[in-house]
C-alpha cells in the first residue's frame, strides 16, 4: 500500500470548496424529485474552472455511437491510450467536463486521453452506461489495434471501470493493459461492512447509496459481476490495478475489498491509499501537490503495465 498524507493549502482548500459545493446533496437519498438537469449542470461547473493544458488539443470522436472527446498533446510517446470513464455517482457528469483533467493526463503521460459520455440513470438504467462504455472501448480497440490501453476513471466511473473489465473477461474480449479506478464502487448489494473505520464524507453517505443503487438497478440481483464485481468469479483474470481512496471516505470499504480479493488472487494490485483529502479528490490533478503526486504514480504503474 502507498500512503499519501495530505498537507498543503491547496489540499484544505479544496476540500473545504467540495464540502460547500456537495454538503446539501450528498447523495444522501430522496431522488424522486430531484431535478436532474440542474444536479448535472452543478457538477459540471465546478470543473470548469480548472486550466486546459497548453499544448493539448481536443477532437470529437464517435465511437459507434459513443460521443467522446480525444485530448491529443503535442509530443506523443507511442499509440497506447488512456480511456477515461467521468463520475458522478451514475447520474451526473460528462466527458467536456473532464477535458481540463484528461489534458493535464495527456501532457504528463504523452499519450492519447480519450474521455467518453455514457447515459445516465435515473432516465437510463443499468446496463445502458455499461453498454456505452463496452462499445466505446471496443470501438478503440479496432480504431487502433495495435495500441494498448490504461481505463480510468473515477467515483461512478471506478466503478465501470471494474464492469467493464468483468463484462469483456466474460465475453472473452481484449482486455486493458491496466486499470486506474479513484474512489471506486465494487459492492452495490448494501452489505459491505463500513464500521471499522470513521467515515467523513461531504460527497457520498452511506445511506445515500441504497437509493442510488435502488435507482440504478432496479430489481436486478445486486450480486450480479456487473453490478458488483467483487462477486465475480474470475478476478484472477483482472489485469493489473491501482486504485485510490481517501481513507476516511464512505468507498473505502470498497478499495479495501477489491484490494484485498485481487492480491489474494494473484493479481498485480496497489492502494493508493489518501489521508486527509477527499471522495474523488484525483480530479484535481495538478491543483494540489498530493493528487499530483497520485497522478504520476499512476503514470509510473501505467508504463510499467505498458512495458510488461
Amino acid at each position: 500500500m502507498i500512503e499519501i498524507y495530505a498537507k498543503s493549502e491547496e489540499m484544505k482548500k479544496n476540500a473545504k470548496i467540495v464540502g460547500s459545493a456537495t454538503g446539501g446533496f450528498a447523495f444522501k437519498g430522496g431522488y424522486d424529485h430531484v431535478n436532474w438537469k440542474l444536479v448535472r449542470f452543478l457538477s459540471d461547473i465546478g470543473y470548469s474552472f480548472m486550466p486546459k493544458e497548453k499544448g493539448v488539443k481536443f477532437e470529437k470522436i464517435d465511437l459507434n455511437g459513443v460521443h467522446a472527446i480525444m485530448a491529443v498533446p503535442e509530443e506523443i510517446k507511442d499509440e497506447n491510450i488512456i480511456m477515461y470513464i467521468h463520475g458522478g455517482g451514475l447520474v451526473a457528469g460528462s466527458a467536456k467536463a473532464t477535458r481540463a483533467y484528461c489534458s493535464q493526463i495527456a501532457k504528463r503521460a504523452k499519450r492519447r486521453v480519450v474521455t467518453i459520455d455514457y447515459r445516465l440513470a435515473p432516465e437510463n438504467i443499468f446496463p445502458a452506461g455499461l453498454d456505452d462504455c463496452e462499445t466505446a472501448f471496443l470501438a478503440l480497440h479496432e480504431k487502433y489495434p495495435k495500441a494498448k490501453f490504461c481505463v480510468t476513471g473515477e467515483s461512478g466511473g471506478g466503478y465501470y471501470t471494474y464492469a467493464l473489465t468483468v463484462r469483456l473477461i466474460r465475453k472473452g474480449e481484449y482486455l486493458p493493459a491496466c486499470l486506474l479506478p479513484q474512489s471506486p464502487l465494487c459492492d452495490l448489494t448494501g452489505d459491505l461492512d463500513r464500521s471499522y473505520y470513521e467515515i467523513h464524507d461531504e460527497t457520498v453517505t452511506p445511506e445515500g447509496l441504497v437509493p442510488l443503487f435502488d435507482m440504478y438497478a432496479p430489481g436486478i440481483d445486486r450480486k450480479d459481476p456487473e453490478i458488483s464485481c467483487a462477486y465475480f468469479d474470475r478476478l484472477e483474470e483482472f489485469p493489473p490495478v491501482e486504485m485510490s481512496c481517501d481513507a476516511n471516505e464512505t468507498l473505502r470499504a470498497d478499495a479495501d475489498l477489491m484490494y484485498k480479493i485481487l492480491r489474494e488472487k494473484g493479481v498485480k494490485c496497489e492502494l493508493v491509499m489518501l489521508h486527509d483529502t477527499f471522495h474523488a479528490c484525483s480530479t484535481l490533478g495538478k491543483g494540489s501537490p498530493e493528487t499530483l503526486e497520485l497522478m504520476d504514480e499512476n503514470i509510473r504503474f501505467m508504463e510499467e503495465c505498458f512495458t510488461e
